[in-house]
């Protein structure tokens, strides 16, 4: 059994489905990194932070920025809202070849009864990020089907507004990560789903080899075919928006939408 709070590699299969002015379907693959902090830190793993590799990780590339140990930065998140006591695995996606950029990351949050929260990390192509926090008011533990519903309030694509609601789903594990983030517009129709899922397996460094020799340059891949697809859209005569200054607010929650007992 692979567990994410172990240390894991994530084959994922991403997805992007739009519907509304244009129904359009966007997949690729790749694989994601499953980090626990408390070994991270304490250079316990194969990836280690801010050492050079094929692939690696910097710590200013997450949180504030500023290079601070990610603990120190996660735990000036949870403790607040009364949830000092979890390991905390962040799942993302490695640089490669020393370039680095992440769509989403997510920092998932658990004791010892199950999953309490998830801090989702977003980054656009712009430089810039925004954080959303899902978790139970009550801060019971999350279940595969409870869904987190929160605003829009970062600026993501140039053919989307930054209005509407976000709906979020996970599933971590074992042997599996899934995220679901589905974007709600203003007449409260799902207007794009998306969704990375995919099998879990060990972190060892035959296994991180491995995976960094058939993807050296994964995150510039990604971020063209994010491009390419972005062009497509243009040609088909989607409207372009341009960006509008970054909202004063850098993070902000999402709640349980009614599933269960809420």
């Amino acid at each position: 059994m692979t567990d994410l709070w172990d240390g894991a590699l994530i084959e994922a299969a991403i997805w992007h489905g739009r519907s509304g002015d244009l129904a359009r379907q966007f997949r690729y693959r790749a694989t994601y990194a499953a980090l626990p902090l408390d070994r991270l830190e304490a250079g316990d793993l194969p990836l280690k932070p801010d050492r050079r590799g094929l692939w690696s990780i910097r710590r200013r590339d997450y949180g504030h920025g500023d290079g601070a140990p990610l603990t120190d930065f996660i735990a000036d998140i949870l403790d607040p809202h009364g949830l000092p006591h979890c390991r905390v695995t962040l799942v993302t996606m490695p640089r490669g070849s020393g370039y680095g950029f992440n769509p989403v990351s997510f920092w998932l949050a658990r004791d010892d009864e199950g999953l309490r929260a998830v801090l989702a990390e977003v980054s656009n192509t712009f430089g810039e990020r925004h954080l959303y926090l899902c978790r139970h008011p009550d801060n019971r533990v999350i279940a595969p089907s409870d869904r987190f519903q929160g605003k829009k309030l970062f600026h993501v694509s140039p053919f989307l507004p930054r209005s509407g609601q976000y709906q979020f789903r996970f599933d971590p594990g074992p042997d599996r990560f899934g995220a679901w983030v589905d974007w709600t517009g203003v007449d409260g129709t799902v207007r794009l789903g998306t969704s990375m899922a995919g099998p879990a397996r060990p972190l060892t460094r035959a296994n991180l080899r491995a995976a960094a020799l058939r993807q050296p340059v994964q995150p510039l891949r990604v971020i063209s075919l994010i491009h390419w697809h972005a062009l497509k859209l243009k040609m088909h005569g989607v409207r372009y928006r341009p960006k509008p200054p970054q909202l004063l607010t850098a993070r902000s929650d999402a709640y349980s939408t009614g599933n269960r007992d809420d």
